[in-house]
């Protein structure tokens, strides 16, 4: 009689138990063959989707689990070279996780994120070496943590591959080419020239309407050489993204307009000359760039508001698996855009590159923006120093050429990726700043790096756009979930700028102290904007006397305060509007809500003044 080996039996048991614990989620295990250390690999999905979001897997599966003392941690021995090569030597995220089949409970545990076990790795000599899988680290509980993780690895990935890359910045290994400066004054002394000054200067008086079809006209002529057509077209979309930024449309249309832009100069270069050609396609890969770096700027806004007081778990994890995937593509982008920096660096016409590299420095800096709101502090120090670097070259290109206002550009895409006035990237703008020649563009160049300190301070700065900070940042997270915000017509669109308007209601309570606003009706728009977004704001609102128990249900806040107002405050005699420095703070709200939630159960006929409606 044949048996089956115990241990064979244990496994087939952890491999059931794992499938178990990730099927439920929507995510798929598949098995793999004949691979070094790596027994499956996990595909996320989000809903019936597939996010792109996968992980190898190192199963260990045992029916006595070696667990600590204070069950902490479970014991694990590996073979050094197998935790060798997931800590150290893969490039893709992989977990080991311990199933324990008696307890039918499953850890998992990132040997990449493992500071210490590389340390030891680096050192040791020995065959076996045991690692320690934490038991708080148990799934199916911890599935947004292990998403993360994978996140953290592909970061230390990339910052990883940064780090180990020569430490001579591009600027360092530039070989000199001669007649740099005559070919971009060539340029210059053309004939269309004075028109596209005329255009900027047009440009820089905000004149837009007259500015921009000349850009058009130039583009359209059939005499104007691609030369003049391609910084017409540059010229053009300068307009757009001012008129864009200023008109307070959704922030996602900006990395739309860049790529929409670079396509058009790819395609007015397309049978060259190759240097504009190859500044075609630095835009191109820039702009590629930030669109996926604004997705993961939403995607992070949403998933931050959905972990803020409770949101939908389902809609959490989807997010987490998003996040994952959108992070893999940024590596990947920006692999692609410093493989262009660094054949940009020795290239024999780069006089038209310094201005280019800066897109790329741009889309980078956003990108550090978000990672240091999450304390990804390594990622964000190897990021913004390879971002110094091709700052560095694009400035050192733009000295060559003789193109001061390039330099200014380049002082103001490196202000983007910081916000300390002590680090590397702040010290060398000055730095490039003080030295330009011209005393205009030198004092241009330092009031823009003045500007972007008192950006960081939180200080008002003339000049820039004051939009709905509410409002963008729903258009930001409807953007992650695929909803498009301009479309007027969607009833979920109006429900969001209701929910947006309605997010403070002390426009309205200043008028006066016995006035309150509470929730009303939350109908199916409301409660679906609820599941996800994870705001309650966008059904009907309450206005209420607490004085003379006067109460007026409106579809928002503003509606509901006007009738109100008409029908109970004017004339009354009791009117006491509240001091001009009084704010709705989260202590007043909360004050304000305590003093009178009786009343509004009491009218809501519910608990907490919750009102479910079939209709909205």
């Amino acid at each position: 009689m044949i048996t089956k080996p115990e241990q064979h039996e244990i496994n087939r048991a952890g491999k059931r138990l794992l499938r178990e614990m990730l099927e439920p989620l929507g995510w798929v295990v598949n098995d793999v063959q004949e691979d070094y250390g790596i027994d499956s690999n996990v595909q996320v999905f989000d809903g019936a989707s597939l996010t792109g979001a996968w992980f190898h897997v190192q199963l260990k599966s045992s029916a006595s689990s070696d667990y600590s003392a204070d069950r902490t941690f479970v014991s694990q021995e590996l073979l050094t070279d197998h935790a060798r090569h997931y800590a150290l030597e893969m490039r893709q995220p992989v977990f080991l996780i311990h199933a324990d089949v008696a307890a039918e409970k499953v850890y998992w545990y990132a040997p990449q994120l493992d500071q210490r076990l590389a340390m030891v790795l680096r050192q040791t000599g020995a065959r076996l070496i045991t690692v320690r899988i934490p038991t708080r680290q148990q799934l199916p509980g911890t599935a947004p943590e292990l998403l993360t993780s994978i996140n953290d690895a592909h970061l230390l990935l990339s910052t990883r591959e940064l780090t180990t890359a020569p430490t001579d910045s591009f600027a360092e290994s530039l070989k000199h080419f001669p007649d740099q400066e005559p070919l971009y004054r060539a340029f210059q002394e053309k004939n269309d020239t004075l028109k596209l000054r005329r255009i900027r200067d047009l440009f820089v008086e905000r004149k837009f309407g007259q500015a921009k079809p000349r850009a058009q006209a130039l583009l359209t002529d059939p005499d104007s050489g691609i030369e003049i057509k391609f910084w017409a077209q540059i010229q053009l979309e300068a307009i757009d993204y001012t008129q864009t930024v200023h008109a307070g449309r959704p922030q996602n249309e900006v990395p739309k307009l860049f790529l929409a832009n670079a396509k058009a100069l790819q395609k007015l270069t397309k049978s060259g000359p190759k240097h504009l050609k190859f500044y075609s396609m630095i835009a191109r890969r820039a702009a590629e760039l930030e669109t996926l770096v604004h997705e993961n700027f939403s995607l992070h806004l949403a998933l931050q508001q959905h972990l803020e007081g409770g949101g939908h778990p389902m809609m959490a994890l989807g997010l987490y698996a998003q996040r994952v995937e959108i992070t893999r593509h940024i590596v990947s982008k920006y692999n692609q855009c410093i493989r262009l920096v660094r054949y940009a660096a020795n290239y024999p016409d780069r006089w038209v590159l310094g201005r280019a590299l800066t897109r790329i420095v741009n889309a980078i800096g956003r990108y550090l923006a978000t990672l240091r709101s999450e304390n990804q502090v390594e990622a964000e120090k190897a990021l913004a120093q390879s971002a110094l670097q091709i700052s560095k070259l694009a400035a050192w290109i733009c000295s060559e050429t003789g193109d001061p206002e390039g330099v200014v550009l380049v002082v103001i895409s490196t202000m983007v990726t910081t916000q300390s006035e002590d680090s590397p990237s702040y010290r060398w703008a000055k730095d490039v700043a003080g030295s330009i020649v011209d005393p205009e563009l030198r004092a241009d160049a330092l009031v823009r790096i003045e500007r972007a300190t008192k950006r960081w301070r939180g200080e008002h700065v003339d000049g820039d756009y004051e939009g709905d900070a509410v409002w963008q940042a729903l258009q930001n997270m409807a953007t992650a979930l695929g909803i498009d915000v301009t479309n007027e017509g969607n009833p979920l669109v109006r429900g969001l700028k209701i929910a947006a308007r309605d997010d403070t209601p002390e426009r309205i309570l200043a008028h006066c102290e016995h006035l309150l606003v509470s929730r009303g009706a939350t109908g199916p728009i409301a409660r679906q904007i609820h599941r996800l977004f994870n705001i309650t704001t966008a059904g009907s609102k309450v206005v209420h006397c607490t004085l003379h128990d006067f109460h007026l249900e409106g579809k928002d806040q503003d509606s509901a305060y006007a009738a109100f107002k008409q029908a109970h405050c004017e004339g009354c005699p009791n009117e006491k509007p509240r001091p001009e420095s009084w704010r709705y703070t989260a202590e007043e709200m909360e004050r304000i809500q305590t003093q009178h939630q009786a009343l509004v159960d009491r009218l809501a006929g519910t608990p907490h003044g919750l009102r479910y409606t079939s209709e909205d």
